[in-house]
């Protein structure tokens, strides 16, 4: 054979060779398994994966953002209505029925707002006993019940971080179950320190309806219920500068005083306030001397009193009821 025939059947052999492994390397790439689904060149394949050691894959933490803001948070920025002068509010009943007041809003040492510079306690407590019934004490629609409640009370700023650090310490069941109600006249009721919440975000309230029971949540010394009333469209107030290192934003709305719309006279008002309008009824005299018809003084004898046909109380001195 000539040396150019042989040299031609050498270089289609190796041609043919180069064909046929090509066409064997593109296959097997695209087998499952095979070339495309090794590890890249990043991967720690020494490290064995979650599923490979039993353990569960590791959750993303989730954005610190308080409960409240992700349940109703169409809720906590509805538009407030124009709101009425304190002395124009009606329909407003007692809360917890019967009970003592033990804390009026008054200025104290460990307030919430600062107030013509004094820390004051922004609400009324009331107390009777533990499990109690707590009522609604104007209708109104239920904004929110739990313990994350802070986005709904006014606040000039951001409260997350509020919840940031009580779930960095491992705290937010220390706070205080507490229901918000929007009175629909533009203030907005706070019920503190419950026991148990009754009432459902949504739900549209009539005043005395139950909405939760007293109790002793959060930092609260006995059970009692905590009542608050926020004019949301009234003047900022600032929030008392030590608790800003807890996460609380500088002003809050309006903390209106509660014994200037809940009605002194009625039934089911603390005894002291009812006495205060209605007057103390004198004792019966003894058998010894003629009867005489017992008589109730008119409130214009009581100094300071209101008209029993007022709902809205003068101020009293400062620690009565106490």
């Amino acid at each position: 054979m000539p040396a150019r025939a042989v040299l031609y059947v050498v270089l289609s052999a190796v041609v043919m060779a180069a064909l046929t492994i090509s066409a064997i390397l593109v296959f097997s790439y695209r087998q499952p398994g095979a070339v495309a689904d090794l590890p890249s060149p990043t991967t720690n394949i020494d490290q064995p994966t979650p599923a490979a050691s039993g353990a569960a894959p590791p959750e993303e933490a989730p954005p610190v953002t308080p409960q409240a803001t992700r349940t109703t948070e169409s809720l906590a920025k509805q538009t407030q209505p124009e709101s009425l002068g304190v002395e124009q509010l009606k329909g407003y009943d007692w809360p917890v029925r019967n009970a003592f007041i033990t804390s009026r809003m008054e200025p104290r040492v460990a307030g919430f707002v600062l107030i013509d510079g004094e820390e004051v306690h922004d609400g009324l407590d009331l107390a009777t006993y533990c499990g109690d019934k707590v009522r609604a004490a104007h209708d109104g629609t239920v904004l929110y019940a739990g313990r994350n409640f802070d986005p709904f009370f006014g606040y000039l700023g951001d409260p997350s971080p509020i919840y940031a650090r009580l779930e960095r310490l491992h705290r937010v069941n220390q706070q205080p179950i507490v229901v918000v109600i929007d009175d629909g006249n533009g203030y907005r009721s706070l019920y503190v320190h419950l026991q148990e919440a009754l009432a459902e975000p949504g739900a549209e309230v009539k005043a005395g309806e139950v909405i939760g029971l007293e109790g002793a949540t959060g930092y609260a010394s006995g059970c009692h219920l905590h009542y608050g009333l926020i004019r949301m469209d009234g003047e900022w107030q600032e929030v008392v500068p030590h608790l800003l290192q807890f996460g609380y934003p500088p002003f809050v709305r309006e903390r209106v005083n509660p014994l200037k719309v809940l009605p002194w006279a009625d039934p089911d008002a603390p005894a002291k306030l009812r006495d205060r309008v209605l007057g103390t009824p004198t004792p019966v005299p003894s058998s010894s001397v003629s009867p005489t018809p017992p008589t109730t003084p008119s409130p214009t004898q009581v100094p300071g009193a209101p008209s029993p046909a007022s709902s809205n109380p003068q101020p009293i001195s400062r620690g009565n009821d106490r």
